[in-house]
């Protein structure tokens, strides 16, 4: 380009106009790229011979990044291309034929093969693409009391263990500790973190645990702790008022759950497979139910123990994810799944994660992936699962093509600061979730804050 423009200033004494020199070099620059990029192109696919993939550029970079595709027998017609980061669907711009116009989407992985698809053809790059993300951490409120107060963002003081977001950016705290029992609604448009439900511990009104969240309805629904059929809803269509219920014992579920010290429910989540809320008990029973009926079955059974998080893969919501408690038999410190469309098949529930006795740190492929007493976990719309490490104190992220990385946080260093993936620090994050639009929010517990990642 620069080229272009020397060699035109040459002529520029001939140009009195100096708009019109600077439309003239404009006029050249377009001219030029067309016939750059249409040079050699074929505008129509034939389905007869085969697309070629040669060449494309660049090789790295990050979300909405442009990028070339050279090749042949693509045919003009953008609606009838798709190109893929991995399993990411990228948007085609346009195509003449021998080169596509395409754009990186979110989050495809760090190492990324290219295809192109044209009818019933595909056809996969030898090159690779590199992936750069880019994360930062910042804190919305709490000041690292862990003193529930209400108020704007700026005075407000929330020490939660679970969080969820709707689809209208509205935050739902679980805070119950240090004497407080309560459920929180933080708004960062409207600047104010206010209570829905608030009460002292020694009242006990609610012990709740991690919400769960209608995205279509918007209905939160919260599980008390301690009583085994006990949980509340708020509905944004009555303020978030709080409705109490209870779980049915109608089909004698309750006979089959222990009520002594495990009958604890840490975890509700819905089920976009089958309407079902599904909820799991310490003693190791998955229950899922009706919430207009309340009617409760139980799914499976699974080891003793606390599981901190559960949460459905939108792309496949038939298969329920959960973190275990280092202290679960067999997998504690792991991720598992259960596919809910058929829970009675031998191969219903799997261990997914490494399945290595102990806690530690190990991104890659998750059936090698370690982690530290991981609480909850959420799902983004593509499929990437959050999760928080609380023993590492960072955020981890697993892909939909198997591979675990640490998204945010150092391993094993605890702290509080925000900032990108090299600075920002945690303390215990216990709680996560994603909002619609890829922003995830964390519950950072040890550090009584409530923070914010977003990335791209």
């Amino acid at each position: 380009m620069n080229e272009l423009i020397q060699r035109f200033s040459l002529f520029r004494p001939f140009f009195r106009d100096r708009f019109f020199f600077f439309a003239m070099v404009l006029f050249m620059l377009v001219s030029g790229a067309c016939s750059d990029s249409d040079a050699g192109g074929t505008s129509q696919y034939d389905e007869n011979k085969p697309i070629v993939v040669t060449t494309f550029r660049p090789l790295e970079g990050g979300i909405r990044e442009k990028v070339l595709l050279d090749g042949e027998n693509f045919g003009s017609d953008p609606s009838k291309i798709k190109v893929f980061f991995n399993q990411k669907e990228a948007p085609v711009i346009s195509s003449n034929g021998n080169r596509i116009y395409t754009m990186v989407p979110r989050l495809p992985g760090d190492v990324c093969t290219v295809t192109v698809q044209v009818g019933e053809q595909k056809a996969t790059y030898d090159q690779t693409f590199a992936y750069h993300s880019k994360a930062y951490v910042s804190t919305i409120t709490g000041n690292g009391s862990k003193i529930f107060k209400a108020g704007t963002l700026a005075e407000a003081q929330v020490y939660a263990r679970y969080i969820a977001v709707d689809a209208e950016g509205n935050i739902f705290a679980s805070h119950r500790d240090e004497g407080t029992n309560a459920v929180v609604r933080i708004n960062e448009l409207e600047n104010i973190v206010t209570p829905l439900i608030l009460g002292n511990a020694s009242d006990r009104i609610l012990v709740p645990n991690a919400p769960a969240v209608d995205l279509e309805t918007g209905v939160i629904t919260v599980p008390d702790d301690g009583t085994r059929e006990l949980y509340f809803t708020f509905d944004p269509k009555e303020g978030w008022a709080p409705r109490q219920h209870s779980i049915s014992n109608s089909s004698g579920i309750f006979g089959q759950i222990d009520n002594s010290g495990q009958k604890y429910k840490y975890a509700m989540t819905y089920c976009p497979y089958d309407g079902f809320v599904y909820t799991r008990y310490r003693d190791g029973n998955i229950v899922k139910f009706n919430t207009q009926t309340n009617e409760a079955y139980i799914v499976y059974k699974t080891n003793l123990g606390p599981c901190y998080g559960m949460a459905f893969d939108p792309t496949h919501p038939n298969l329920l994810y959960m973190s275990f408690h280092t202290s679960v038999t067999e997998y504690g410190n792991n991720l598992c799944l259960l596919d809910v469309s058929d829970p009675s098949a031998a191969d219903a529930f799997k261990v997914i994660s490494s399945g290595l006795s102990g806690a530690g740190h190990k991104d890659g492929p998750v059936k090698t992936a370690q982690f530290n007493d991981p609480r909850q976990i959420c799902f983004d719309q593509d499929g990437n699962l959050f999760i928080a490490d609380y023993g590492n104190h960072c955020i981890r992220r697993l892909s939909p093509d198997g591979i675990v990385e640490t998204v945010v946080g150092q391993p094993g260093v605890s702290g509080w600061a925000d900032g990108d993936k090299v600075d920002a620090l945690f303390l215990n994050p216990w709680g996560l979730a994603v909002a619609p639009d890829g922003t995830v929010y964390i519950s950072d517990y040890g550090n009584a804050r409530i923070r914010k990642l977003t990335i791209e």
